[in-house]
Formats: structure tokens, C-alpha cells, sequence
């Protein structure tokens, strides 16, 4: 894992794919897991370069401790857009899940000009339910890790993933396994990690109206990814966002939760394959194809 020194951080950083793929995909987070989304967007059938980018303040990237006066989110935003200056990355599509997707509408809001595509994986900006400054989720499990309290922290980690039915027996099973890993690598973060609370995306919306108004500045194309099941981001804010974020998508997931990029990464590759082709024109998006088929006279 290599390191990108910027001005005042340094920053640990994994890249998959070729060098010279026409698409250049980055990525930040706490961590990745080395073998699942984005990681595997170099894989076939897309074959992109990808970048993993571990945020500051996290593993083997600058320890901080002390928020980012523009808040963590925001600073992570820019330090993405400042790793991309240091590699001569001009424009590429920057996708994210949970957190990491909530860095991504910090680069669609702060930096537009860089973005070819934003996709958003079970990300959009929380819904506004009077708390707006603090990942509610993420809380309980600050407190439940700084009292060691590890049934909370599953708790938790159960409430993200949503409902199984009981026919779902070996689904359940592949769950529990990944929930075992979760909570072991929350078990694992020492104290300054664990208590870094990146919050939600534009909290100076106090309601569900100016948070839609937030989203109407947005002009990057922006792809939505949401799990209906999703514990903690709910289906309803993906819609507020494909209803405000203009010439954007959603795809929703009926079976999935919050853990859409873990437990089925190729049901979220195939999506981008189709996104990102609509991008370059290997299929039309519904607006050229109506302009298409009006030169014709088909309409």
C-alpha cells in the first residue's frame, strides 16, 4: 500500500487495474476490504483503474484526532480532489458506500468541475429527523466501543444490514459471518479512530426541504444506488435525492440493505457498466435517444 504525501497529511492508497484504462475511478473511506466494491470495478466486464484512498485520521494514513473545521466529511472531500491533483488526475468518477458516498456530495457540492460521474452507494444524505450534526448510528457504536459494550455494537451492525426473511437461511448465514468481521475490525480501531464521528452530509439543512435545496445545486451526473432494506439510509432519501439532483438515477434493491456493496458487489457493478456507458454514448441515456430518433422522424 503506497503513500500520497499532500500538504499536511499523508495519505495510504491501493490501485487495482491498468494505468491506461479510459476510466479512472477514486475512492475514499476509513478502509476498504481489499476484494470487494470498488475494488472489482477493474475486473471485467469494466475494467477501469481503480484507487481506494484511506481517509485521514485512519490506519496507516495521518492520525487526527481533532475535527476538520469544514467538518470531516468536507475536508475528506478535499483531500481526495488534492490526492488527484498530486497523481495528474484531471476529471474521474469518484464513488463511494455509506460514509464514502457521503464524501463523494462533498465533491459534487465543492469541487463539480472534477467529476465525470458520482456513484452514490446506499449514501444519500440522511434524512432530516431533528438531528442533523451526528451519524446517530455511528454514535452508538462510539459510545458501545469506548465502554467495550460489543452486543450494542452488533446491535447496531444488525439494525444496518435490515431484515431477512426466515427463508433466507444461508443468507443469514453469509451475514452473520460478515457481521462478525465488522464488529472484529470495530474491536480492533484504537481509541482515535473509534471516535471520530464523520456526521451527515450538509447539516446546515435543518429539514427535508433545505436539504432538498441543497441538492437542486448539484450538477454533476449522479448515480444512486439504495437498498430498500437499508437500516440507517433510507430508501426515502435516495428518492428525495433522484427527485432534486436533475438528469440523475436511482436504481433500488428490494432484498438489499446497507451492506448492497459487500454482500453482492456484482449486482452494483453491473449498474455502473450501464451508467457510465450511457456517459460515453455506448447506450443512450433517454434524452439522446429521444433527440436521435426525432432527426428520423420516429417520435
Amino acid at each position: 500500500m503506497p503513500i500520497q504525501k499532500l500538504p499536511d497529511v499523508e495519505l495510504w492508497y491501493d490501485e487495482y487495474g491498468d494505468e491506461g484504462s479510459a476510466e479512472v475511478v477514486l475512492s475514499s473511506a476509513m478502509g476498504f476490504s481489499g476484494d470487494s466494491y470498488p475494488e472489482r470495478l477493474s475486473e471485467p466486464p469494466t475494467d477501469y483503474r481503480v484507487i481506494t484512498i484511506q481517509a485521514r485520521g485512519f490506519g496507516r494514513s495521518t492520525r487526527v484526532t481533532e475535527e476538520p473545521p469544514a467538518g470531516w466529511l468536507a475536508q475528506w472531500a478535499d483531500d481526495v480532489v488534492a490526492f488527484a491533483d498530486a497523481k495528474g488526475i484531471d476529471r474521474f468518477i469518484y464513488t463511494g458506500a455509506s460514509h464514502g458516498a457521503g464524501i463523494g456530495w462533498y465533491i459534487a457540492t465543492r469541487h463539480p468541475e472534477r467529476l465525470k460521474a458520482f456513484i452514490s452507494v446506499v449514501g444519500t444524505p440522511h434524512d432530516r429527523n431533528g438531528i442533523t450534526n451526528t451519524s446517530e448510528s455511528r454514535r452508538r457504536v462510539i459510545e458501545a466501543r469506548m465502554a467495550n459494550d460489543t452486543a450494542t455494537i452488533r446491535e447496531q451492525l444488525e439494525k444496518l444490514g435490515g431484515f431477512l426473511h426466515e427463508d433466507e437461511a444461508e443468507r443469514r448465514r453469509t451475514r452473520d459471518i460478515l457481521i462478525d468481521a465488522a464488529l472484529a475490525k470495530h474491536l480492533d480501531r484504537d481509541d482515535g479512530e473509534s471516535q471520530i464521528n464523520q456526521g451527515m452530509p450538509f447539516p446546515e439543512a435543518r429539514d427535508n426541504d433545505a436539504l432538498a435545496e441543497v441538492l437542486r445545486t448539484i450538477d454533476v451526473p449522479v448515480l444512486m444506488l439504495a437498498g430498500m432494506r437499508d437500516g440507517v439510509v433510507s430508501p426515502e432519501s435516495a428518492l428525495r435525492g433522484v427527485r432534486n439532483v436533475r438528469n440523475s438515477k436511482a436504481v433500488f434493491f428490494e432484498s438489499e440493505g446497507h451492506y448492497l456493496a459487500g454482500e453482492v458487489p456484482e449486482r452494483l457493478i453491473r449498474e455502473v457498466k450501464v451508467y457510465i456507458d450511457e456517459l460515453n454514448g455506448v447506450a443512450m441515456p433517454r434524452a439522446r435517444e429521444r433527440g436521435e430518433r426525432e432527426k428520423v422522424g420516429t417520435v
